[in-house]
């Protein structure tokens, strides 16, 4: 009786092995399937330059609903910002790692306070990049991706997983679920809950930004039209004029 006993013991503890190594497995295979979908990991990190022009999903008040512009350098952290405060024209330099000293403009003249506005363009960025860069933070060491099920959906074979992450990216916990389309690997709708808001996006328009990388360009949400984010230009830059980051 023991004996019996130990070994369905040890049968469910290989059962539950073999499981978890099938859906670890599943996982990184979903996983190249994201780094596919957009150009795959290795050019991703090494681009050091990215610009992008956003519309939509305004974090702020401080800032106008119309076309912002961010240009940074993803290593060292250095971030130009163009936009408006109201009618007035605002440009911003900053590092959005948050070292070395910031300058702030608006209207075509350097401001001496403005820390709403400034704290307002650091939130809207990290907020625009958790759209836009979907698909790359997968490799994050923070973030999880989890295989959940598989839906049809429009004569499309899904498969839905959460995306979750430890400690904040950009500013923020990812808590959510992705929709990855099993043709093409590419991430078609997103969902996630932003403090007391649950989110519905339709992701599309995959653009080329550069040496064959390619990003989701419009976030189109389902419950909430101000929440929708429309990325009308992104672009890869090899080398950037220093000026970019020190004058207006």
């Amino acid at each position: 009786m023991i004996m019996k006993t130990l070994s369905n013991i040890l049968l469910i503890f290989m059962l539950s092995i073999l499981c978890q190594a099938h859906l670890s497995a599943q996982d990184d295979s979903l996983n190249k399937q994201i780094w596919r979908s957009i150009g795959g990991q290795a050019k991703w990190d090494s681009l050091q330059f990215l610009a992008f022009s956003a519309k939509g999903n305004t974090v702020s008040e401080e800032l106008s609903n119309e076309e912002r512009k961010f240009l940074f350098n993803r290593t060292t952290g250095e971030c130009r910002f163009d936009g408006y405060n109201g009618s007035d024209q605002v440009t911003y330099l900053f590092n959005f790692k948050g070292s070395g000293t910031d300058k702030l403009f608006i209207g075509g003249n350097v401001a001496t306070d403005g820390q709403e506005v400034k704290k307002a363009i650091k939130n809207q960025l990290f907020t625009d990049l958790n759209l836009l860069l979907l698909p790359t933070l997968i490799e994050q060491k923070s973030i999880q991706l989890k295989n959940q099920e598989e839906q049809f959906v429009g004569g499309q074979k899904l498969t839905v997983a959460s995306i979750t992450s430890s400690a904040p990216i950009f500013g923020l916990k990812l808590d959510g679920l992705v929709y990855v389309d099993q043709n093409t690997g590419e991430i078609t709708r997103y969902d996630y809950t932003d403090k007391t808001e649950k989110i519905s996006y339709e992701v599309s328009k995959y653009k080329e930004i550069g040496d064959g990388i390619r990003l989701p360009s419009l976030f189109n949400s389902t419950n909430n039209d101000k929440r929708t984010c429309v990325f009308s230009s992104i672009s890869s830059f090899v080398q950037v004029e220093q000026k970019k980051f020190k004058e207006l």
